[in-house]
């Protein structure tokens, strides 16, 4: 009887500045692996900031030097803002221009394409001109022929843009708003993207690897007022959308797969919420907090008999049908 072929999958969660920890948690978990983390999945898939950490992992940039990106240039994605930003933004424009965030990818990214990243990849995005969810994929199935001509930078930015944080991304294929709003937990989208397109058939054996971002319970006062229009929601309803995302993803992948499903994730206590509250909050005390927990969360996944699989996983080389690193 042949073996059955298994396949890994590491899903990143969005979570604008909180994606340090998420970034945290790779860095700690790749020092102690000693060898890309992305070597150890068949599909790396990433939403919003974790979109920006899939893709870098995919390219085999070391994950110290992408929790970096979070850290030392935190400021420049998220400050900086105009003064008619001050006075308008969450009103008649976003809170933050993209100037600072597409810096920081072309210097990182610079002309690199999907077809040139060396892992599969799956990035959800919503599609404005279509309004559609749309996902951005390395060509790793015959009828993915389009995506791998997209730079890097400009599926980022698609990931990425957080209403009312960022403005919307045009790129060559439309207009687009951050997947956090189709997808902000991925690890969904990862299982279907195997058994459709890299396992048809249910023949396989399928593990899923969850990485947060804090951002499960955002959460109402009891005294806080229900009648609530936007300029009381501004950013909390983003954040709520994405946190009941979150959860209903994994109790969903909890259900399917039972413990061949591992959620890296933490709940903020009282005073850290004031911390990392909001998602583009770049400050000493969100910084402290999101590494001291991605730190303690990460040694936490190593000592769990669960994080065991993954770490012994080998991913085979996968194959890829159209772009610079097609081998079939």
């Amino acid at each position: 009887m042949a073996d059955i072929p298994t396949y890994h999958v590491l899903a990143l969660s969005g979570g604008g500045y909180r994606g340090l920890y998420t970034a945290t948690v790779l860095a700690e978990l790749e020092a102690v692996l000693g060898r890309p983390i992305a070597a150890h999945f068949d599909l790396i898939c990433g939403t919003s900031a974790g979109g920006m950490l899939a893709l870098g992992l995919a390219n085999e940039i070391p994950a110290l030097e992408l929790k970096g990106l979070f850290e030392d240039q935190g400021n420049r994605i998220f400050g900086r803002r105009s003064l008619a930003r001050r006075l308008f933004g969450f009103w008649l424009a976003a809170k933050h221009d993209s100037a600072g965030l597409q810096g920081v990818l072309n210097e990182r990214f610079g002309s690199t394409t999907i077809g040139d990243l060396k892992h599969r990849v799956l990035i959800p995005a919503v599609n404005y001109t279509t309004g559609r969810g749309q996902f951005f994929k390395t060509p790793h199935h015959p009828t993915f022929e389009l995506d791998h001509r997209m730079q890097v930078t400009d599926v980022a930015m698609a990931t990425a843009a957080a209403p009312v944080y960022f403005p919307l991304s045009r790129n060559d294929r439309g207009v687009f708003a951050d997947g956090g709003l189709v997808g902000n937990a991925p690890g969904l989208f990862g299982l279907h993207e195997v058994r459709t397109f890299l396992a048809p058939g249910g023949q396989a054996e399928i593990r899923v690897l969850s990485i947060g971002t804090m951002t499960i319970g955002a959460t109402l006062r009891g005294g806080a007022t229900l009648d609530r229009g936007f300029g009381m929601w501004r950013g909390g309803l983003f954040d709520l959308v994405i946190s009941a995302q979150e959860s209903s993803v994994d109790y969903m992948l909890r259900q399917s797969l039972g413990d061949k499903y591992l959620q890296i994730d933490d709940q903020a206590t009282p005073d850290q919420c004031r911390d990392i509250k909001a998602l583009d909050r770049v400050s000493v005390g969100a910084t402290n907090t999101l590494k001291d927990r991605g730190k303690h969360a990460a040694q936490r996944a190593l000592g769990n008999p669960l994080f065991k699989p993954f770490r012994d996983h080998i991913a085979a080389s996968p194959v890829f049908y159209h772009g610079a690193l097609k081998n079939a």
